[in-house]
């Protein structure tokens, strides 16, 4: 299923990062980051940071890195749907029922101006 993107930001802006990756991870206060072992690859000293102010993270190690949606995917094995469903259920925020859209909003041009934008902040 397909969300819109203003739910999908407002399902970001609302959820913590760091608690939710904290139920994976054990993270440690370093500087205005948290960073701890990734969960992703074997390693012995922490190269997995999260940065709670710009709601990423990034393995300094194995190269993983994204925000809580991908991490989320990557540490669950979830589809994004099922992660948004999920973190929407934590924040309190309503999805959609399928079909929330006309076919004109269905169109993959929304999500793909979206993910250019993210790219370009991160870039």
């Amino acid at each position: 299923m397909r969300y819109p993107p203003e739910i999908i930001g407002r399902v970001r802006e609302a959820t913590d990062i760091v608690a939710v990756i904290s139920e994976h991870v054990r993270l440690k206060k370093a500087g205005r980051a948290m960073k701890g072992i990734c969960p992703f690859h074997q390693e012995k000293t922490p190269s997995f940071h999260v940065n709670p102010d710009r709601q990423i993270f990034k393995c300094f190690g194995c190269g993983a890195g994204g925000d809580v949606f991908r991490f989320l995917m990557d540490a669950e094995k979830m589809t994004f749907p099922e992660a948004t469903q999920l973190l929407a259920g934590k924040t309190g925020i309503p999805l959609p029922r399928a079909g929330w859209a006309p076919a004109e909003e269905q169109s993959v041009f929304p999500v793909l101006e979206w993910a250019a934008g993210f790219y370009r902040g991160e870039l």
